[in-house]
């Protein structure tokens, strides 16, 4: 069996199976759902984490008595043997925690009607571009790369796992001023978390308890979740190595060529030119 094939002019794994994808046409969003979609390893896991401690009311030890690859639907993926994940999410009780990295075009339909709150993480794409490099080299259900020029070139074209980074962060970009949708930044969790803490818990209305707010940053810092065994994930059958690497902003230096960057540089001005949407590559 092939690891991975193209649906719906979309690089997919085999874990992510043509049920999931018919399914996600016809599955029934709820208004109290809580939804976090990003594009591959662009601060996902981060951000469930964020959401999980302030839904819970910054009660860490309640918010982390389940591993964070079960307190979310997953709907992307299915296990071998497994009951898929729009099944599990069905028989849930509300408000349903659900994480995606689907296309637009492949998401569940209903989320356009129903509007449940989602927030949307947008990373820089060539951090993004060298965390998922390096995530495809340590899932063993992804296809792994032979080198990076050739990782690189797939990027650019959309033709790795996710799709084309720009499709995805310009579709939500260009929804972030809908009542329902956070759009936040990944460099802005690592320069202020606190500010970025305040506006979600904000956006959904959920009270931080006084003096609450720096334990909550220090909790959900990025070097404490790398030593969080809820969050990352080392016990995955599916990961040859911890789930969360670095987490810097600027490690894309460490990949692109020079005249990569620049080549990228030209490539992100011509599909976001007017959209109005700028990263920070460095801090």
């Amino acid at each position: 069996m092939e690891i991975d094939r193209v649906v719906g002019g979309v690089r997919h794994p085999s874990v992510t199976t043509d049920e999931i994808l018919e399914a996600m046409k016809t599955f029934e969003v709820r208004q109290d759902d809580i939804w976090v979609i990003t594009y591959p390893k662009a601060g996902t896991t981060w951000m469930q984490e964020i959401v999980s401690v302030l839904l819970n009311g910054c009660d860490f030890q309640k918010a982390d008595e389940i591993d964070i690859r079960h307190r979310y639907s997953f709907l992307d993926i299915v296990h071998p043997g497994h009951v898929c994940p729009h099944v599990k999410a069905a028989s849930k009780p509300s408000p349903r925690l659900i994480k995606t990295h689907l296309p637009s075009h492949q998401m569940a339909s209903e989320i356009i009607t129903k509007k449940p709150k989602i927030v949307y993480v947008g990373r820089n794409p060539k951090d993004n571009a060298a965390s998922l490099f390096n995530f495809h080299h340590s899932c063993n259900v992804l296809r792994t790369y032979e080198s990076w020029d050739v990782f690189y070139k797939a990027f650019c074209a959309g033709d790795v796992h996710g799709g084309s980074w720009f499709e995805m962060n310009l579709y939500w970009w260009n929804k972030r001023d809908e009542d329902n949708i956070l759009f936040v930044k990944y460099e802005d969790m690592k320069k202020d978390l606190g500010s970025v803490v305040l506006k979600v818990s904000e956006f959904f209305g959920w009270e931080i308890p006084d003096g609450k707010l720096e334990e909550v940053v220090k909790h959900c810092s990025f070097s404490s979740m790398k030593q969080n065994p809820k969050t990352n994930h080392t016990s995955s059958e599916w990961m040859k190595s911890a789930f969360m690497r670095k987490g810097e902003v600027g490690d894309w230096k460490n990949y692109f060529s020079v005249s990569q960057s620049e080549e990228f540089d030209k490539l992100y001005a011509e599909k976001m030119k007017g959209s109005g949407l700028t990263y920070q590559y460095e801090l």
